[in-house]
C-alpha cells in the first residue's frame, strides 16, 4: 500500500505536519511505503482557469509535475493543514484546484490497476474553537478526494491548538494520529 502524506502548512513542522508525520509513522508501521511533500517547498502555481485540463492534462509547468504521478500512484492521501479563514491554507487550495485535470479525466485513465478502494484522509488543525471551523475544509477536501477517485474515509478535526507545537501538549491527539494511519493500513487490506 502506497500512503501519500501532503503537509499543506507554510509553517514547517508545526501541529498540523506533526500529526501527519505521525499518522505516517502509524502506516509504516502497518506495512505501508509512505511518502511526504510539503507543498511550502514547492512552486505550485494556481489554476489559471484556461480549461486545457478538460483535454486530460495541465498546460502550466511547475512543481505540479512532480506531484501529479504521485498522487496517480497513492492508494491513499493523508492532506494535513491548518485552518486559515475557516479554510485549507493557500498552498492547499492551490494544489487542489490544479486537480481540476483528475476531474476531467476519464475514470479508467485516472485507474490503471485494480486495487482496493482508493481513501482519503484529512488532519486539520485550528486555533479556535468556533463551531463551523473545518466545515470549509471539510468540503474542499472531500471533493479534492473524490476528484482522485478516493473516499473521504476519516479525518482528525484538532481545536484550541494555535502555537507553535501545542498538540504535542495532547497525548491523546498524538494517539490519535498514530493510530489513524495504522488503521489506513489495517482496513485497506481487509477491504
Amino acid at each position: 500500500m502506497k500512503v501519500l502524506g501532503i503537509a499543506a502548512s507554510p509553517r514547517r513542522l508545526g501541529n498540523s505536519e506533526l500529526l501527519l508525520d505521525l499518522a505516517l509513522e502509524g502506516a509504516r508501521e502497518g506495512g505501508a511505503d509512505t511518502h511526504k511533500i510539503v507543498l511550502a517547498g514547492l512552486g505550485i502555481n494556481p489554476c489559471r482557469g484556461c480549461e486545457a485540463c478538460r483535454r486530460g492534462k495541465c498546460v502550466q509547468r511547475d512543481d505540479m509535475d512532480l506531484l501529479y504521478p504521485k498522487l496517480e500512484a497513492a492508494d491513499a492521501v493523508i492532506l494535513a493543514s491548518p485552518i486559515y479563514f475557516y479554510g485549507l491554507t493557500a498552498q492547499a487550495k492551490a494544489m487542489v484546484d490544479r486537480c481540476q485535470v483528475f476531474w476531467n479525466r476519464s475514470r479508467q485513465e485516472l485507474i490503471e490497476v485494480d486495487r482496493s478502494p482508493r481513501r482519503g484522509v484529512l488532519i486539520a488543525v485550528g486555533a479556535t474553537r468556533g463551531a463551523k471551523l473545518f466545515e470549509g475544509a471539510v468540503l474542499t477536501a472531500k471533493y479534492f478526494f473524490k476528484a482522485l477517485d478516493m473516499s473521504y474515509w476519516r479525518d482528525l478535526l484538532v481545536r484550541g491548538a494555535d502555537e507553535w507545537g501545542a498538540v504535542r501538549r495532547r497525548p491523546e491527539v498524538l494517539a490519535e494520529a498514530r493510530n489513524l494511519g495504522k488503521d489506513l493500513v489495517l482496513t485497506h487490506y481487509h477491504s
